[in-house]
């Protein structure tokens, strides 16, 4: 990888996000989008390959706008890192409809509409290398964390369905959860953020013939959804493998 290659990184300001721009600055012109844009001029003020730009991901027009200025500016942004992400806890009886949509804007909403803005230039390039961050939230459904498993519930989904619809080019779209890694919205989980590095790498890396829709965490490849040879959606059955209860 050259110094001319150009990745974004959303919520670049903290956590994980930070630590990448940190990490992956000594080798890509970074892009560090992020609301608190002051945090990041200041820890970036002498890394002439770290680019501050503010967006507030919770902000649908604010997103569309700043993607429409970034890429007249940069032009093709071949890396994508959707790192940016909330947790309104609250258990469902409790959960306002603000704190659901909010959820669903900044985790799910927002990382697709930069995907969007982005593909273009990807496969007029045929080439895109993108890690949208999740969770095993939306696999384990923990009491309380309905929205943000929701959420990225909805990203994985759409980051598969993405990966699927760019299958006749050189564009790898992966979801990677980062383990259980000190941030803001976790500020006492036993990991710090560089275990996901490794990782990282392996998914800017992909060559033309590796993985694409598919869930990464700390090295490993984590199957989304459960075997379901023998269901038949369209015929509306299935085999003996399954109990049938009514």
């Amino acid at each position: 990888m050259n110094m001319n290659k150009i990745v974004l990184i959303t919520g670049a300001s903290s956590g994980v996000g930070l630590s990448l721009t940190h990490y992956l600055s000594k080798r890509f012109r970074v892009i560090a989008i992020a609301r608190r844009i002051e945090k990041i001029k200041e820890e970036f003020e002498n890394n002439p390959n770290v680019e501050p730009f503010k967006i507030d991901l919770s902000d649908k027009r604010e997103v569309v706008e700043g993607l429409e200025e970034l890429i007249q500016k940069w032009g093709f942004i071949p890396y994508l890192i959707n790192n940016a992400g909330i947790n309104e806890k609250s258990s469902i009886q409790d959960l306002t409809d603000e704190q659901i949509w909010r959820s669903l804007q900044v985790n799910a909403i927002a990382p697709i509409t930069i995907l969007k803005k982005l593909l273009p230039g990807m496969k007029y390039n045929d080439f895109g290398r993108v890690i949208n961050i999740t969770s095993g939230a939306p696999l384990n459904c923990f009491p309380e964390f309905g929205a943000y498993s929701a959420s990225k519930g909805a990203l994985n989904a759409l980051t598969v369905t993405a990966s699927k619809e760019c299958s006749g080019f050189n564009i790898k779209i992966n979801l990677m959860s980062p383990g259980p890694v000190r941030t803001e919205m976790a500020p006492n989980a036993p990991m710090d953020p560089s275990v996901c590095h490794p990782t990282v790498d392996f998914l800017l890396r992909i060559s033309e013939d590796g993985p694409t829709g598919r869930f990464f965490w700390l090295g490993y490849e984590i199957p989304l959804f459960p075997n379901l040879d023998g269901i038949h959606w369209l015929e509306g059955n299935a085999d003996e493998r399954y109990k049938k209860v009514i």
